[in-house]
């Protein structure tokens, strides 16, 4: 069985990382601008890392790092990110060794927990292999859309501090990270604000051969939610928009249309230097969180 060598990504592999994930996932697959955006312009900092075996790159894994707010407390966390394995590589430990580098490398940068939202063929690698913990999966949310693509123009997200400080654990959303995540990325990402809030969406995205439009953020009021969801739908151009609610807003997404799908996310995490959370009542995400939304 051919060894492969384990190194750190350097620009040079940026072709070759970019043709292993179209390679794997197709065209939902990142492109080369999102993937600049995402791992070179994230302010918090990125782990990457490629496989190489006789001189040819078969796999590649990457973690994001971002601040949270993790009991009351702001910390740097890691989430694995952007894995991919060249079919003809597979069976070789590949992904678990890259996994595993790079757990290593938040440790001794003093990251306080690695999370992942798990898809079906790297869930049991985590859960097994890797020594992670299942928190639990999160209920996805949509609602048709009858008449979409209205024109609006993105707002600015000049928040004053964490937008979400009042939120169990969250990712923290102040103006720097909001302007990256969503005001400087190629994805085209249109931001609506409220008075007292903010939502996000992407008005289309290709996932599984169909075209979806997905509320990717929503920080508000309760009061001040139902209009922002009104708002979205009017902006989505696809026939469906999904949605992650936090447990206060449920009523209020209800409301305007939304009920719960078959779809969950599979959040799983592995303690690094603190203790790992493990009620997913203490966690409040949304499809923003993910690197895939």
């Amino acid at each position: 069985m051919s060894s492969f060598q384990l190194v750190p990504y350097q620009p040079e592999h940026r072709d070759d990382y970019l043709r292993l994930l179209r390679r794997v996932w197709g065209e939902e697959a990142m492109s080369g601008a999102e993937l600049d955006w995402w791992f070179q312009g994230n302010p918090a900092g990125s782990l990457m890392s490629v496989a190489s075996m006789g001189g040819r790159v078969v796999g590649v894994a990457a973690h994001s790092l971002c601040r949270m707010v993790l009991r009351g407390s702001e910390c740097l966390v890691s989430f694995s990110v952007h894995a991919a394995t060249d079919p003809s590589a597979r069976g070789r430990g590949i992904f678990t060794a890259l996994e595993r580098r790079h757990e290593e490398e938040a440790a001794a940068r003093g990251v306080a927990c690695a999370l992942s939202f798990a898809s079906p063929s790297t869930a049991s690698v985590f859960l097994s292999r890797l020594g992670w913990t299942e928190i639990g999966r999160l209920r996805v949310w949509a609602r048709p859309v009858l008449r979409s693509g209205a024109q609006a123009a993105s707002q600015a997200l000049d928040v004053d501090g964490d937008a979400a400080a009042s939120w169990p654990n969250h990712v923290v959303r102040d103006a720097r990270y909001l302007r990256w995540r969503y005001l400087d990325s190629p994805r085209g990402y249109l931001a609506l604000r409220s008075p007292g809030g903010y939502a996000v969406v992407w008005p289309a995205k290709r996932h599984r051969r169909r075209r979806i439009a997905v509320l990717c953020d929503l920080v508000a009021p309760i009061g001040e939610v139902p209009d922002l969801l009104r708002r979205a739908a009017q902006v989505a151009n696809a026939r469906v928009l999904f949605a992650l609610p936090g447990p206060g807003e449920r009523g209020a997404f209800l409301s305007c249309g939304f009920v719960p799908t078959p779809l969950t996310l599979h959040l799983v995490g592995k303690e690094l230097a603190e203790p790992l959370d493990t009620d997913l009542a203490a966690w409040r995400l949304t499809l923003g969180d993910t690197d895939f939304f």
